[in-house]
């Protein structure tokens, strides 16, 4: 906000300080104030300068020389009016409280009264049908990495505030936590909201700021919260760059954020499905990776919708644990080099099915997805899993998985046809929570505003 007081001159002044006060604001108008500072006239350069010109007083007081049928509004106009106001070539506009007194003022440039601009972002929750194992590194260095997966509308939420000083407030509600530090170089990793903290880190803010994040779905159940929401944050931040990021840089940045600051393990499909959004085959190599929308038709994509729910394991998701051993292994061996190439079969046969509307046949490979990853780490179920996964089968699933790298969270269930009722509510019976979900085409999002 600009220093009001700088454009205020009293009525004992002269024309010369009036002209002083031109010279070092380089606005061409002053506000005049009497005793209580209430604005009874302004002076603009033009004026002053007639003055000069007439009679040559440059000590003459400002009060025998002001307009005193000044244009004003009062607060809380409407902003409508102003930019009418300000298109009639009206330079400088005093905001008067009702005594009178200076609250602010606009002008041409910047209406900047109007509040305070802040941003926000969104980035929805993955749901991926198979490829898991093959993005990570080390793997797909050596044998090339595929992914298919969607977005679903079940998003992080992020929103960002600048702050006069350096100081950092950031506020998780699905933790129900707030830490805060005096600058970015105090900002350390300490165990509280450190995801958070690395997406700041990565994107280097040079001013204080508030900062808060909630999500949709609970923390740790398999749908790449971690990649959400260091999306959402990333691209708040990007909202007040000059040069914006794109969506390949995006969703490195968050890549880098939890892998190589956390030094969290896991792969990269995550981070380019909540950026780009909607049905994509992600294609992964050493010299670069691509993202390729499915285009499918709005009926597939229904129809989709309709066979699918989420199933609530109630068991906590294990992603850590099993990533930290699944990058361990050696992608040379020859266990490994048969799931990566069974992996890579089924992802391309389901991508396949997914565009010519083969939706029986993507449910039974959607279950061999699933079976080819148990086999390649057992941690992945375990027997009160299978037993669940055993019965929706039998209940009239015709496949699913595990959302995430395995261990509790979601199981994605896609039912045969007519059959998503029964399943739904023997699951429910069961005591399992059932969420339904439509696909979103839409990746992150993010925009500035105002406080009004």
């Amino acid at each position: 906000m600009q220093d009001k007081n700088k454009i205020l001159v009293p009525l004992n002044a002269s024309l010369v300080d009036a002209m002083k006060v031109l010279r070092e604001t380089g606005f061409r108008i002053v506000f005049i104030h009497n005793d209580d500072y209430k604005i009874v006239g302004v002076l603009t350069d033009g004026d002053i300068r007639s003055v000069i010109i007439d009679n040559g007083n440059t000590e003459a007081l400002v009060a025998d020389h002001m307009n005193k049928d000044f244009v004003f509004v009062y607060e809380n106009t409407p902003k409508e009016k102003i930019l009418k106001m300000l298109d009639t070539k009206i330079l400088v506009i005093p905001v008067l409280d009702a005594e009178h007194k200076l609250v602010d003022f606009v002008d041409s440039g910047y209406l900047h009264f109007q509040g305070e601009i802040y941003s926000r972002a969104k980035a929805p929750a993955r749901l991926s049908f198979s490829g898991g194992g093959t993005d990570f590194t080390k793997y797909f260095m050596t044998h090339g990495g595929v992914a298919l997966s969607t977005t679903i509308d079940i998003y992080s939420h992020t929103l960002l505030k600048k702050r006069e000083d350096s100081k950092i407030i950031i506020k998780s509600y699905d933790f129900d936590e707030t830490v805060s530090s005096s600058s970015i170089d105090d900002l350390n990793y300490d165990g509280r909201l450190d995801l958070i903290k690395a997406g700041v880190k990565v994107m280097r803010p040079k001013y204080g700021f508030e900062l808060s994040v909630n999500s949709d779905f609970t923390p740790g159940t398999g749908l790449g919260g971690s990649a959400s929401i260091l999306a959402s944050v990333i691209g708040c931040f990007n909202e007040f760059r000059e040069e914006k990021l794109d969506a390949y840089s995006i969703a490195e940045l968050a890549y880098e954020a939890e892998r190589v600051e956390l030094q969290i393990s896991g792969g990269w499909q995550d981070q380019y499905s909540t950026v780009f959004g909607g049905l994509n085959f992600i294609e992964l190599h050493e010299d670069h990776n691509t993202v390729t929308p499915m285009r499918v038709s709005d009926k597939i994509v229904s129809e989709l919708e309709e066979r699918m729910l989420l199933c609530y394991t109630g068991e906590k998701h294990l992603g850590g644990k099993i990533q930290d051993d699944v990058k361990k292994r050696n992608p040379k061996e020859d266990q490994n080099v048969e799931f990566i190439k069974n992996i890579k079969e089924i992802t391309s046969s389901m991508r396949s099915c997914l565009l010519r509307g083969k939706l029986d046949e993507f449910g039974l490979l959607l279950h061999e997805s699933w079976e080819q990853k148990k086999i390649h780490n057992n941690e992945t179920t375990n027997f009160s899993l299978n037993e669940l996964y055993n019965f929706a089968l039998s209940s009239g699933a015709a496949g699913g998985r595990l959302v995430g790298t395995g261990g509790g969270g979601y199981f994605l269930f896609q039912a045969k046809p007519f059959k998503k009722l029964e399943l739904t509510n023997a699951l429910k019976q069961k005591g399992f929570g059932i969420r339904n979900f439509n696909i979103t085409h839409r990746g992150l999002s993010s925009w500035t505003s105002r406080s009004a």
